[in-house]
C-alpha cells in the first residue's frame, strides 16, 4: 500500500520554433504561415530561484528532512546521514555553486517528512525545457504508513504478530489517506505562495495497491524521474516487503474506494478481480486472508 500524489506547476514560457528551411520560407513567401512548432517550450526559470522557492515552501511544512539535490549530472547535496532538519544545508550547498549553473535539463530537489504516521518522501523536479504538455515544475508526493512497515530488528513471526491485526482494519487506511490528502493541498498552496507568478494544481493524490502477482519473482521496474509515474519512496527507500504487505491487503483494500491498483511499476492497471465474501464470525468487519500472506524471505 502506498499513497501518492502529485503537483504541476505552471511557469511563464515561450514556445520553442525551428529555424525555417527553404520550404518554409518559400511559404512565408507566398503568403502563406509555416508550422515551425517543435511541439516543446522553454520555461522561464532559473535554478536559484526554484531552489529559493522551494525552501521557502518546504519551511512553511516543516519538511525540512532533505534527502538530495541533482542538477542534470551534478550531485550537489546528498544527505548520505539522514541527518535531521538539513535543508538548510542544501541550500547553502547549492548557492556553493550556483553562480556556475545557468541553463539546466533537470533538477531534482527530494527531502522526506513524517506526519501523523505516515513517512513521506518529496521530490521537486523542474525542467527549463519540456513538452508542451507537461508543466515545467512537477511535485511527486508518495508515503507509506508507518505501521505496515517493518520495525528495526522485528522477526517475521513478531512482524506478523503485530501486522495482521492492523490489515484488517480499513480505518488505518481511510484516516492515513485523509491525512495525506490535507498534506498534498497544503504543499500545493505552499508552492503557490512561494511563486506567486506561477499555477499550482494537485493533479493526483490517492492510495494505490501494488498487485503482488505482477511484481513477484521479477525485480521492480526502474522508472526514470520524468516518468509519468515516477515514484520517489521505492527510488530512495525500496522496500522488499512491499509484495508481502501488498498481498495481506489485497482482499481487504481491493474494492475499497479511492484505492487504485496498480503494477510493479506504479502504473495504474484495471482489475476484475471479485471482492472477498465477508468473514461472518467477525461480523462482516474483516476478510480472511491468504494463508501464505506473511511468508517471506528475509
Amino acid at each position: 500500500m502506498k499513497l501518492y500524489g502529485t503537483i504541476t506547476v505552471d511557469v511563464a514560457g515561450e514556445e520553442i520554433l525551428k529555424r525555417p528551411g527553404l520550404l518554409a520560407r518559400v511559404r512565408k513567401a507566398l503568403g502563406g504561415e509555416p508550422d515551425l512548432g517543435t511541439g516543446r517550450i522553454r520555461a522561464s526559470i532559473e535554478a536559484a530561484a526554484v531552489v529559493d522557492a522551494v525552501r521557502a515552501a518546504l519551511t512553511e511544512l516543516g519538511a525540512t528532512n532533505a534527502v538530495s539535490l541533482v542538477i542534470d549530472e551534478l550531485v550537489v547535496f546528498q544527505d548520505r546521514e539522514r541527518k535531521l532538519d538539513d535543508l538548510g544545508d542544501l541550500f547553502l550547498a547549492f548557492h556553493d555553486v550556483g553562480a556556475a549553473i545557468g541553463e539546466f535539463g533537470l533538477l531534482r530537489l527530494a527531502v522526506e517528512h513524517v506526519e501523523a504516521g505516515l513517512h513521506i518522501v518529496l521530490e521537486v523536479q523542474a525542467q527549463t525545457e519540456h513538452p508542451k504538455h507537461e508543466p515545467a515544475v512537477r511535485v511527486v508526493v508518495s508515503g507509506r504508513i508507518q505501521a505496515f512497515e517493518p520495525r528495526a530488528g522485528e522477526d517475521a513471526d513478531a512482524y506478523r504478530a503485530r501486522a495482521e491485526p492492523l490489515v484488517r482494519d480499513l480505518r488505518i487506511v481511510e484516516l492515513a489517506q485523509l491525512s495525506f490528502d490535507s498534506f498534498v493541498v497544503r504543499t500545493r498552496d505552499a508552492i503557490a505562495r512561494a511563486m506567486p507568478e506561477a499555477s499550482a494544481n494537485v493533479t493526483a493524490s490517492e492510495a494505490r495497491l501494488v498487485l503482488p502477482d505482477r511484481q513477484r519473482n521479477r525485480r521492480r521496474a526502474e522508472a526514470q524521474p520524468i516518468d509519468q509515474n515516477y515514484d520517489p519512496h521505492d527510488a530512495y527507500y525500496p522496500s522488499p516487503m512491499m509484495g508481502m504487505m501488498s498481498m495481506a491487503m489485497l482482499g481487504s483494500f481491493m474494492m475499497m474506494p479511492g484505492v487504485q491498483t496498480v503494477d510493479a511499476s506504479n502504473t495504474p492497471v484495471e482489475t476484475s478481480v471479485p471482492p472477498p465474501e465477508p468473514d461472518a464470525s467477525s461480523g462482516g468487519e474483516g476478510d480472511d486472508l491468504p494463508a501464505d500472506a506473511f511468508d517471506t524471505e528475509w
